[in-house]
């Protein structure tokens, strides 16, 4: 979803929880994870003091929407890729975070591209997320694309259970913002999850 009001609530609601809910972390590079028109890559840069970001999304539209996007901001660099979430262009270990805006909770191997934000974290390394799980949420889903028609989804505690089975620890590290949620424009679940140190 690329659109202002969007942006403006995870700017004023997404940002400040994940922050709190991660507490004093600054990642030296970072990944975000369907970074649409670019709207997300401010966030990680402005909101979390990213030094480095890359950033991918399957469609080449986003991809131009985002350069354009960052052209016209100062400082606003970013390397930006063409990506899959179920195989992110990157080595094992190579990030100190991985953002995702409500990206993944839309690929329909999903879990998949939750082993590959793990494989791509370093030890230590975050995973900051906002998901759609609940089914009134997602109701309009397949309406928009055949692609989430036959698509089964986590709820809540699913998609917790499914980051702790892969070393991605949440604990109690996660809200489920219910009135905002309804606006369909945040995330059901928002939370922080870490990859323990060896």
């Amino acid at each position: 979803m690329n659109n202002a009001a969007r942006a403006g609530l995870q700017r004023r609601y997404v940002v400040p929880t994940l922050r709190r809910l991660g507490g004093a972390f600054v990642p030296n590079l970072a990944l975000e994870v369907g970074c649409g028109g670019g709207a997300g890559i401010d966030l990680v840069r402005e909101g979390f003091g990213a030094r480095r970001v890359l950033a991918f999304d399957l469609d080449p539209r986003m991809i131009a929407r985002a350069r354009r996007r960052l052209a016209v901001r100062p400082g606003g660099r970013a390397l930006l890729a063409l990506g899959d979430a179920t195989e992110i262009p990157a080595g094992d270990g190579s990030f100190d975070a991985v953002f995702d805006f409500g990206a993944i909770h839309l690929v329909p191997e999903w879990e998949k591209a939750l082993d590959e934000v793990r494989r791509v974290l370093r030890p230590g390394g975050a995973y900051f997320f906002e998901w759609v799980t609940g089914r009134a949420l997602r109701a309009f889903y397949p309406a928009v694309t055949e692609g989430f028609r036959g698509m089964t989804v986590p709820d809540a505690a699913g998609l917790l259970d499914a980051l702790e089975r892969r070393g991605i620890v949440v604990g109690r590290n996660f809200v489920r913002p219910r009135p905002l949620a309804a606006t369909n424009l945040v995330g059901d679940v928002i939370g922080v999850g870490r990859v323990a140190i060896s």
